[in-house]
């Protein structure tokens, strides 16, 4: 494990991200190994890394978007 005492030789946190499907509903979290969606935006789950979406799409037909936060 790599700690980094001074900030500025960190490195950048990347830019986080929700998820929707076709019908404008957001990823909120898991839910039995499936992804649930929901229609409220204040439920959205925030994720930084698009290999995630990788897998919410292997368990959804759905067609999924990226919006950045």
């Amino acid at each position: 494990m790599k700690a980094i005492l001074n900030k500025k030789l960190r490195d950048p946190k990347e830019p986080e991200f929700i998820v929707l499907n076709e019908y404008a509903q957001v990823f909120s979290g898991l839910k039995g190994g499936y992804p649930v969606f929901s229609d409220n935006w204040d439920e959205a789950k925030p994720l930084y890394n698009t290999n995630q979406v990788r897998s919410i799409q292997y368990g959804t037909s759905h067609k999924l978007e990226i919006h950045y936060v």
